[in-house]
């Protein structure tokens, strides 16, 4: 028995060991208010591309978009909005994705619009970088209309096995036609071994209804054959007309510790006790 629970105290440290980052833009780590503050700079984010506009850290009580309080957030959250032309909201974080194999990402999104219609795509994106030279995968929010700019899609930017980008599509219909001004949370499972994307979901956190989703042939930049590097960053960013708004809550990028190395772990601890006891 004390050998079972060592390799099962054995197994949940190697799961810790794993994760990566996580956030909920909470304090003390970030600081925020009601008219924003600046997040880059905060626990390592910046702005990627010179002329962007900056993300800010607000408070739901207050915040001038008008987001609504996330049924599974705390106070703060992150803001970004588009000015049009080319001032797009764009925040980026470094991290290492070095461990290769499995991850998931998993995030909580919120659209909104506070121009003058009409708007224009992209409403905004969640994307691993660069995406110009690594493998990455990448979901894209365009609206449904964007002459009224009511509500969106959460699509996927994949490739196909050959590593030639698809026409952005959504999983399923739970991923169109969302509501603006509503939280939902995405969740990405890729695998940088074979290069694809293997399972993605949402939640819509207002009714708690989820959805999920096995793509086949869904592949990351450089197709089957991979051979590119691995991405070094992470992403969000806000686009199209002035006025497009993207909101983000409870952030996780994680390693995902394959189970047969957890197997192979606890099966070497329980020989090593048996042969303690020999």
């Amino acid at each position: 028995m004390r050998v079972f629970i060592f390799g099962a105290a054995a197994l949940a440290l190697c799961s810790t060991a794993w994760a990566d980052y996580g956030t909920g833009y909470e304090a003390p780590t970030y600081a925020g208010s009601a008219a924003g503050v600046l997040q880059t700079g905060q626990d390592g984010w910046y702005n990627p591309v010179a002329g962007s506009n900056d993300y800010n850290v607000f408070t739901y009580t207050g915040n001038p978009y008008g987001i609504p309080a996330n049924p599974q957030g705390g106070d703060q959250f992150s803001g970004g909005r588009s000015s049009g032309g080319t001032a797009f909201g764009r925040s980026q974080r470094d991290m290492s994705f070095a461990a290769g194999g499995l991850w998931r990402a998993t995030y909580d999104f919120c659209g909104a619009f506070n121009g003058a219609l009409p708007t224009a795509d992209n409403l905004g994106s969640f994307s691993l970088q660069p995406s110009a030279t690594a493998a990455y995968w990448q979901s894209l929010y365009t609206w449904v209309d964007p002459t009224v700019a009511t509500n969106f899609d959460a699509k996927y930017i994949f490739f196909d096995a050959a590593g030639v980008q698809q026409t952005a599509a959504a999983p399923g219909s739970a991923w169109t036609n969302l509501s603006l001004r509503n939280w939902y949370r995405q969740s990405t499972l890729w695998d940088f071994t074979t290069n694809q994307v293997l399972e993605v979901s949402i939640t819509d956190l207002t009714t708690g209804t989820t959805a999920t989703a096995s793509p086949v042939g869904w592949y990351m930049f450089g197709g089957a054959a991979g051979g590119l590097p691995i991405p070094t960053a992470i992403r969000t960013f806000t686009g199209g007309n002035d006025g497009n708004i993207t909101a983000w809550d409870n952030v996780s990028v994680q390693a995902v510790p394959a189970p047969a190395s957890g197997l192979v772990m606890l099966g070497g601890l329980v020989a090593a006790g048996r042969r303690r006891r020999a």
